[in-house]
């Protein structure tokens, strides 16, 4: 399985003017509502400030509600055990969930957010097409006020909040009001096959210079140094961005991705990750074919003993035999990012029960349920591992939040990305065009989709 939160994933249909319109009106009409648990000031969006986290009685106010839910069908193993403990707990409230498939999901939400009986809660997508545009419409409620009502600002996992912040105008991400929360976190590094390493003499890289020195070794024995599938173009690209984050701040690649004005990626950094690709193509590295085997493909020939190192995400590891395979960092932490945001609707008239079920998606026991259903928590304090692999995993991700390296991801950044970096950067692997001339192509996009917003 990818990282299901793509920006270039699906055909996601924007938001019409008159659509926009509708939602709006319904935002303002509310402007007046006092829903139960809120505060007296009111936030952007005309719903009531939440000022405390939300009590059992202040939700049992509400009356009997349904809490309307849109959700990927990859979310239903959590929700199995999520939704029945939320009702026990808030029993005046029905939980009806809509399960789509990440490409419908992100293809119809923006438009069932700005319909006349749009979901409660819902997932989004981090990027333009989707949160860009759900934030531009005023479909969704700014969620600041809910974030420091429940210490998110400054409590564990805070820094995985600025992807799903937001300028007012939709324009650019990872700074300005906070419009989404994620439970569900993702690291990249590097796994690798226990017994291989065992047999060669070496022992598990625990950074980019421990794997520079490996790969020779590896490829002098006769084994392939790193599995890969790129028919699908973005598998290259994660590579490229552990590499890159390894060259320069992450900061940098942060304004980059969320397209801060002045921002370039025509860096020293990206430029060395480029070469670096290119000249591990060049000495079989990846071994031969990689542009026509898909990722799937390429992580179900590692599982069965193909390839010393696969680099890719956590995401990878669910398929993975912890006695066999292991998980490192290319970093002090390991490039990454938060899957899908949570939305409120800002024309929710059961906001109190929204807030209360974000709330139990953000605690440790929730984390643990995270981790055992084979993802990532966004908290992770308590939340131990299962098995050797899952809990070095974990260790990598709270590396990663710490050092400040979950940068996100390149494609994030326009909504044809994914194909304009994957296809140069292929070519900069092939040995046909140079990283001075990728890193043009890259930032020319990225100033075309600047001008478009």
């Amino acid at each position: 399985m990818k990282s299901a939160r793509r920006e270039g994933s699906g055909a996601p249909r924007f938001v019409s003017g008159a659509a926009a319109a509708v939602a709006l009106a319904a935002v303002l009409a509310c402007a007046g509502c006092s829903p139960p648990g809120a505060g007296k000031s009111a936030v952007a969006g005309g719903q009531i400030a939440i000022t405390d986290p939300v009590t059992t009685a202040q939700v049992a106010a509400l009356g009997d509600v349904t809490l309307r839910m849109w959700a990927d069908q990859a979310e239903k193993p959590l929700m199995k055990s999520v939704i029945p403990a939320f009702e026990k707990q808030y029993p005046n409230v029905k939980v009806d969930i809509t399960y789509k498939s990440f490409d419908d999901l992100v293809a119809t939400v923006v438009n069932a957010a700005s319909g006349s009986n749009p979901p409660d809660l819902f997932q989004g997508n981090i990027g333009y097409a989707v949160d860009g545009a759900l934030v531009k419409a005023k479909l969704v409620r700014p969620l600041d006020d809910v974030a420091a009502a429940y210490g998110w600002i400054t409590g564990t996992g805070a820094s995985t909040l600025a992807p799903a912040r937001w300028n007012g105008s939709g324009t650019a991400f990872g700074t300005g009001n906070l419009y989404g929360m994620s439970p569900i976190s993702e690291v990249q590094g590097i796994y690798y096959n226990k017994a291989l390493l065992k047999e060669l003499g070496l022992r598990p890289p625990r950074s980019l210079k421990d794997l520079e020195k490996a790969l020779p070794a590896v490829k002098k024995a006769g084994e392939q140094p790193i599995m890969l599938g790129n028919s699908d173009q973005y598998a290259a690209t994660h590579i490229f961005s552990d590499l890159a984050v390894t060259e320069q701040k992450p900061a940098a690649i942060r304004d980059w991705i969320g397209g801060k004005a002045g921002s370039s990626f025509v860096t020293a950094g990206n430029e060395k990750a480029a070469e670096m690709m290119a000249d591990w193509a060049k000495k079989g590295y990846f071994g031969s074919g990689y542009d026509g085997l898909s990722n799937e493909d390429a992580v179900s020939r590692f599982a069965k003993g193909s390839g010393v190192f696969f680099v890719g995400g956590s995401w990878n590891g669910a398929t993975l035999d912890p006695a066999k395979f292991g998980f490192g960092a290319l970093t002090t932490g390991g490039a990454g990012a938060t899957a899908s945001p949570w939305h409120i609707s800002a024309s929710s008239r059961v906001t109190p029960a929204a807030v209360a079920f974000l709330a139990a998606l953000h605690t440790p026991k929730a984390g643990q349920e995270i981790l055992d259903t084979g993802r990532l928590p966004v908290v992770t304090d308590g939340v131990k591992g299962n098995n050797s692999l899952q809990s070095q995993t974990l260790e990598a991700l709270k590396r990663t939040i710490a050092a400040g390296t979950q940068v996100g991801y390149y494609d994030w950044s326009a909504t044809d990305m994914l194909t304009v970096m994957g296809g140069r950067l292929q070519e900069v692997m092939a040995g046909r065009t140079s990283g001075a001339d990728f890193m043009k192509s890259v930032q020319d996009a990225w100033l075309r989709a600047r001008g478009t917003r």
